[in-house]
């Protein structure tokens, strides 16, 4: 074990107040949900308590995601298990394209305006919080936009909402009226692109001297190696499921959101496979260890070496 890592798992602890609901929600993120999403109540209460939640506190936490119908759980004999719930599944999915996706997204210049006039007040609020979800910005009342919004995503959210004959859906493009648009200004109105780049900042500043540290390591402790990689990614995907993802031609020059990405790619590829084997010994499920990893988990961060 890496005394090294040690004083930087606590550092990680300390750079922010972790919270231990959250960090389940991480585990199963990122652990879990690839291994058919369930796992005993005693394997979290061992991996939670690394990270100094003790089993009073996991108890409480995962009744209210499940009261919350982010899990459910199951008992069988004296044992306790938890289980990614359906409507879970999908933001889980959502959460995980958003987080370890490495593309760039193309932008042919259209914007995607969402006029949501014709919406009763409860349904309103209940669309621009999803819409919200997928990087839309309310530039007018009643009005949302995002530069090359996914059109299948769009459709699949109004027909899960049971909204699409209530929603009128445009596209725009700006005109040349012979002077370049104020298109940054109005981007930096609209979308809290200063917060989310100085978040990105100090996800830099804590992570990057991780990475030589990491490459000078021999052989990584497995707990160590669960650790990091949880902090990890709890770490960034709090920037991450912030972060619109608008296009490269609307982000202000040296946006950090990219270097986030590779930083946090590297050191992942480091740190999964010995994280593997302690969520093999330490996983369990009703029928014995976790299962082994599905390929979408291999297709992470653009593929990650084996």
């Amino acid at each position: 074990m890496d005394s090294r890592l040690n004083a930087y798992i606590l550092q990680a602890l300390d750079y922010e107040t972790v919270s231990g609901t959250s960090l389940i929600m991480t585990i199963f993120g990122d652990s879990v949900a690839h291994r058919g999403g369930c796992i005993s109540l005693a394997s979290l209460i061992e991996m939670l308590t690394d990270f100094g939640f003790n089993e009073r506190f996991v108890r409480t936490s995962v009744f209210r995601l499940a009261k919350d119908e982010w899990l459910s759980s199951e008992r069988i004999g004296r044992l306790s298990f938890y289980r990614v719930t359906e409507r879970s599944a999908h933001r889980f999915q959502q959460a995980e394209t958003r987080i370890y996706d490495m593309g760039q997204k193309a932008w042919d210049g259209q914007w995607d305006l969402v006029l949501l006039s014709s919406l009763e007040l409860e349904a309103k609020t209940q669309l621009k919080k999803e819409l919200e979800w997928l990087g839309c910005a309310s530039i007018a009342p009643n009005l949302m936009a995002y530069p090359g919004l996914d059109q299948g995503k769009l459709r699949q959210l109004l027909r899960e909402l049971d909204m699409g004959d209530q929603v009128v859906v445009f596209q725009a493009s700006t005109l040349d009226l012979g002077s370049p648009p104020p298109l940054p200004r109005m981007v930096s109105v609209n979308w809290p692109l200063d917060d989310i780049s100085r978040r990105y900042e100090e996800f830099l500043a804590l992570y990057r001297p991780l990475l030589p540290l990491l490459e000078d390591s021999k052989e990584l402790d497995p707990g160590q190696a669960f650790q990091l990689r949880t902090l990890l990614i709890h770490h960034y995907r709090r920037v991450q499921l912030r972060d619109p993802h608008l296009p490269m031609a609307l982000l202000p020059r040296g946006w950090p959101g990219l270097a986030a990405q590779t930083l946090c790619a590297n050191i992942y590829n480091l740190l999964y496979q010995a994280a593997e084997e302690y969520l093999w010994h330490k996983g369990r499920t009703a029928e014995g260890p976790l299962p082994p990893a599905d390929a979408g988990f291999y297709r992470r961060f653009g593929g990650l070496r084996r």
